[in-house]
């Protein structure tokens, strides 16, 4: 990236925040609305969270899976990046999210239900055609690590900014561009909600013999998961794009 462009590129511009602050959480209400209209759990189950047919499930691959595109269409203008290890760096968060999208849906298997092959089926937990379930519970601690650096990016980054611990990048920097926007905070808030409840539902108490108390908190945690990736890389693309066209 050029001097001139990085000084051009102090206009840039996030996404609307109705996008990344409020639809995010329509999530929850179609889990309230589903369990008040299934109130039999096997029902609410099979639309609902469901692998086949669950909104919740199915969702994290559609909100995965335009994010490999906003990716590839980022990294396709990644001359205007001030370093070219930022293009490696948004190749690779693309491929990551790939291979999330895939492993989400065990690569089709979920809908089109094909048997596992013998050799997969004899390491998987679940019997599925993907990776992360013959990790022996270790993709807990992988998802774990991704909400970790979720609340690094959005929460500990900010504050240290804020009270003088690090020096705000500029904008066209590599480090704005490496650092998440605003954007993901209020997803990282609801994912981490999300696990607290989960615990404290599940875990801790034993609320979730009763209705409402019994939805899977977890996947939806994991739906937040989803959107934070979505919303990492569609935000990089959207900005990257303003930065490429005060260049010409």
């Amino acid at each position: 990236m050029t001097q001139n462009s990085v000084t051009q590129g102090g206009n840039l511009t996030d996404f609307p925040k109705l996008y990344w602050q409020w639809l995010p959480l329509l999530m929850v209400v179609v889990m309230v609305v589903g369990r008040t209209i299934f109130p039999d759990w096997k029902d609410y189950e099979y639309y609902i969270e469901s692998e086949k047919r669950g909104i919740v499930e199915n969702a994290a691959f559609f909100i995965l899976a335009p994010g490999v595109v906003f990716g590839l269409l980022a990294w396709r203008m990644r001359d205007v990046l001030p370093s070219k290890y930022l293009g490696y760096w948004i190749m690779l968060c693309t491929v990551a999210v790939f291979v999330a999208a895939g492993e989400e849906a065990s690569w089709g298997q979920h809908w089109f239900q094909w048997a596992t092959p013998e050799g997969l089926a004899a390491i998987n937990d679940h019997n599925e055609t993907n990776f992360h379930n013959t990790l022996n519970g270790h993709d807990t601690t992988i998802k774990s690590i991704i909400m970790v650096g979720m609340a690094i990016g959005t929460m500990v980054i900010p504050l240290l900014i804020k009270f003088g611990g690090l020096v705000k990048p500029a904008t066209g920097a590599p480090l704005y561009w490496l650092f998440p926007t605003v954007v993901g905070l209020p997803v990282t808030i609801y994912c981490l909600s999300s696990r607290i409840i989960r615990q404290l539902f599940q875990k801790w108490t034993e609320l979730d013999q009763y209705a409402y108390f019994d939805m899977d908190f977890n996947e939806l945690s994991e739906f937040y998961v989803a959107c934070f990736l979505f919303f990492y890389l569609f935000s990089f693309w959207y900005r990257l794009r303003q930065a490429k066209a005060a260049t010409v």
